[in-house]
Order: structure tokens, then sequence, then C-alpha cells
């Protein structure tokens, strides 16, 4: 019996839940480069003298290596097996990291940014699809949860590693290079027999296009919360001071945001598979909005403390929830097609989601961070309405 047949009819054997254990553990190193790379270069840059405008457009080309990738990706897997990829992806974002060291110009640095996203974009995906196939319905909520938290540690982990090995020389290259070679040790736990991906004789043409089509609320979602995360990670410590807070007080208010996204998604998936998947999905976003509206009330009180950690447990709950959808309703090429559109939404959400708030605060101030904050949660909350709280078309077949 295949191991899809296995979890569909809730018999998952041991080398599924080790597949599930390595495709959790496996965005680990993918999320320790993008950890790294983004506070590293551009402080690096800064101190250069590189125009701001010249870092952004550098930052961006990680994103749009995502993007790229998730194009590809559903065609190399179509004729490839998924295992070899993820090893190509993995020696690719070691070694991109290693020439960002060796190689320090700028023009080399948009190259190998691009390929460094590119690399993580193909890691996203697979860890993704593979944590989704080989998961049992039952559990899938819990199961992402963990996923989920295991994502914000690595991104952790590589900001960490800045205040241990500075910004000079080579020692943060190495280092975020040894890292991602330790991530990829759980790709020997994965054992596939070939029949994860395929595609049955019925089914119609896959890719994104497709995916888009049968889940554009799914994605919706994802979108929703790329751009919270980068408005947030960027504009937020601006934000806290311009409100008259101390610089290391706003940094720590945003770490318990973090904190919040990675501790509180275990019980967010354990409430979407013992309740409601629809109900954890209107709370999520309902509370988003509800927080960040709040901020400006609290943001020189010890509320802000609660409230940051709150804050950041309901946006990021819902791309858990968008993941377990995609998991209750795709399988086989729709599930990398879909993996691979995810990963996209964050490539798009990384790209607009700066700059369109630094020309809000143009118009309207710092002080609107709190409603750009909300207004992608109430745009949603209003299709999440239309359609009946579906993630996902109602007539798409399984």
């Amino acid at each position: 019996m295949a191991l899809n047949d296995q979890l569909r009819t809730g018999s998952a054997s041991p080398v599924a839940r080790r597949n599930v254990i390595g495709a959790i553990t496996l965005v680990f190193g993918a999320d320790v480069a993008m950890g790294l790379t983004y506070p590293l270069l551009n402080l690096l840059l800064e101190a250069r003298g590189v125009d701001e405008r010249i870092i952004g457009l550098n930052a961006a080309m990680s994103p749009l290596g995502i993007i790229v990738m998730g194009v590809i990706l559903p065609r190399l897997v179509a004729r490839r097996s998924s295992a070899p990829i993820a090893w190509i992806a993995m020696a690719c974002l070691a070694a991109s990291i290693l020439a960002m060291g060796l190689f320090t110009s700028l023009t080399a640095w948009f190259v190998i940014r691009f390929a460094l996203g590119a690399a993580a974009g193909a890691l996203f995906a697979l860890s993704e699809a593979w944590l989704m196939h080989f998961t049992a319905d039952e559990h899938r909520g819990r199961t992402t949860a963990i996923y989920t938290t295991v994502m914000a540690t690595g991104f952790g982990a590589g900001t960490a590693i800045l205040p241990f090995a500075g910004t000079e020389g080579m020692l943060p290259f190495v280092m975020g290079a040894v890292f991602i070679a330790l991530g990829s040790l759980p790709l020997l736990l994965i054992r596939l027999d070939g029949s994860e991906f395929e595609a049955d004789e019925s089914d119609d043409k896959t890719g994104m296009t497709v995916f888009a089509w049968a889940a554009p609320l799914l994605l919706l979602g994802v979108l929703t919360m790329t751009l919270f995360d980068s408005v947030m990670l960027s504009f937020f410590p601006i934000y806290a001071v311009r409100q008259s807070l101390e610089l290391s007080t706003a940094a720590w208010l945003l770490g318990a945001a973090v904190a919040g996204a990675a501790l509180f998604q275990l019980p967010i998936g354990w409430l979407a598979d013992r309740w409601s998947r629809r109900g954890v999905i209107w709370v999520a976003t309902l509370g988003t909005c509800s927080l960040a509206l709040a901020m400006p009330v609290v943001i020189k009180t010890w509320l802000a403390w609660p409230l940051a950690v709150a804050l950041g447990s309901c946006a990021y709950a819902l791309y858990s929830l968008a993941l377990v959808a995609m998991g209750d309703r795709f399988k086989g090429p729709m599930l990398v097609a879909g993996s691979a559109a995810v990963a996209a939404m964050w490539g798009i959400g990384g790209i607009v989601g700066p700059p369109v708030t630094g020309w809000v605060f143009k118009v309207a101030g710092h002080e609107s961070l709190p409603y750009v904050l909300a207004a992608p949660y109430v745009v949603f909350a209003v299709f999440l309405a239309i359609s009946g709280g579906h993630l996902v078309r109602q007539g798409w077949r399984r």
C-alpha cells in the first residue's frame, strides 16, 4: 500500500512519521539563511554608504528568487524525484551563503541573493508538500503548527548569529553555511516510494494557475500574513521609537510578537483539529484586526507586551491554517503546485509590503502603522465572509 493510501485510511506507517519529522526539521536551514542574510547584508551595505533604495532593491532579490522558483518547481518535480531536488537546493543555499562572503561586490550580491531565494523557495515548497502529504488528516492542525514554530525558530536563529559572529569577515557566512549543512541532515530521514506526487490518469492539467483558481482565498490568506510579516519586521521598531519608546524596548516588543508566533501555534493547531478549522480562521483574522487597531492605545503601557504576543499569535495563525486547508483538500501534483504558490506569496509579500508601507508613511505618517497592519486582514475578512468561510472553492474535487 502506498504511503498516501495508508495515511488516507488512518494507518500512517513509521516511514510516514519519519517523513513528517524530516519535513518539519528541514525548513530550519532555509529559515536560518533568510534570517541571517536580511539583516547582515543590509547592515553591510548601509555601512558602505549605499543608497537606501538600492539596499531595498537588493533585499528584494531573495523574494524574487522565491517567486521564480514557485513557477519552476512544479515542472521540475513532475519530471524528477523531489528528494534530489531538495539536496541540490540545500547545497545551493550553503554555497550562496559562502559566496556572499567571498564575492562582496554589490552586483554579485544581486545575483547571489536571487539564487539564495530560489534555493530557499524550493526547500519551503518541498518541505510543505511533504508535510501535507504524509500527515494524517486528524493531526494536520497540530503538525502544521509545529512546522510553523520551527520556521519562526529558524529565522530567529539566523538573526541570532550576528551578535556572536559580528558583521566583519567570513565568520558570519561560515557559521550560516554550517547551520545550513546541519539543517540538511533531516533529508536523511526522508523515504519516498515514488507515488507521493504522481498524477492520477484522471487528473487535469496542474500548476500554480490551476491551484490559484481552485484556492484563491487560501493564497490571499498567505499573502495577508506575509504582508503583515514584512511590514511588522521592517517598520514596527521605527513606529515604537516614534511613540517615545526606547529602541531596546521596541526590539523586545518585536521579539515578543515573534515569540507569540512561535509558541502559540501548537494550541491554535490543536483547536483547529478539535473544534473548527473555519472557526479558528475567523478568530485569528478578527483578532489580528482588533489587536492591531488597539496598538496606539496600549503601546505606552504594560499592556503592549501581552498585545504583542497575542498579535503575533493571531497573525501567523492564518498561515498555519492555510497550510492545513491545502493538506485537507489537495494531493499529488496539486499539492506541489500549491506549496510552490504559497512560497510565491511569501516572495510577493516581501517585495510589495515594505515599499507600499513606505509610501503610506510619507502620506499619513508613521503613526499609520497599526492601520497598515490591520488593512490586509480586513480585506481578507470581507472575502472570507463572501466565501462562507471556505479557503478552497467548494466545487473543487479532492
